[in-house]
């Protein structure tokens, strides 16, 4: 896949649709404007995808103006999971600080 598949939803953000990855379970929504969007590595667009993926998420898969690939989330990665059908993530507080 690749970032021209992103839809620009309005000018603070970038939608990763539920088709971009195989198994996504919601859309991705990535909050940065048109120059921020030009320094959007792809692998920081595919760990939003891939966040997406996770058991339990809910309504979308987020990522904050200062996304970059981390471990597992972006880095500025955001997510909620169920409380019942949901997962804990280190990956989503750090693995330095959790």
């Amino acid at each position: 896949m690749s970032p021209e598949q992103l839809i620009r939803r309005d000018d603070t953000r970038l939608e990763v649709p539920a088709g971009y990855k195989q198994g996504m379970l919601v859309k991705g929504t990535i909050y940065v404007d048109r120059t921020l969007e030009k320094d959007l590595e792809s692998s920081a667009i595919e760990q939003v995808a891939n966040v997406a993926t996770l058991p339990g998420i809910v309504k979308a898969s987020i990522a904050m103006p200062d996304i970059h690939t981390g471990y597992g989330f972006p880095i500025g990665g955001v997510a909620a999971f169920d409380l019942s059908e949901g997962i804990i993530s280190p990956g989503g507080v750090g693995y330095d600080i959790n």
